[in-house]
């Protein structure tokens, strides 16, 4: 299991996107507590091991993927990333973003 990162920011998409709905931050929150624990979400078998092996030596970016449930509403994004800096670093930071603003 991945250790808490150090600082968790969201880009301004995805802040602005949540603003006001308590659905929309309840289900950021959740995806967040997926990354932290391990869970990798929507991606294929290549980042999965990536994230695995980030995680066994403690070094490497780690990339979940949420798909957005219908009823959530999406603008143009259907997929939530979350991605962690550097494992090794110990300041390392956690970022939620669309993936158009990658």
């Amino acid at each position: 299991m991945p250790a808490r990162p150090a600082l968790t920011v969201a880009t301004a998409g995805v802040a602005d996107w949540a603003a006001n709905s308590d659905h929309r931050t309840a289900w950021l929150a959740h995806c967040l507590a997926r990354h932290v624990a391990g869970d990798w979400g929507d991606l294929d078998t290549d980042d999965r091991r990536a994230n695995d092996h980030a995680v066994r030596t403690r070094d490497g970016r780690l990339l979940s993927r949420y798909d957005l449930p219908t009823w959530i509403g999406a603008d143009s994004d259907t997929a939530l990333w979350i991605i962690t800096d550097d494992l090794a670093d110990p300041d390392t930071s956690t970022t939620l973003l669309w993936p158009s603003e990658y």
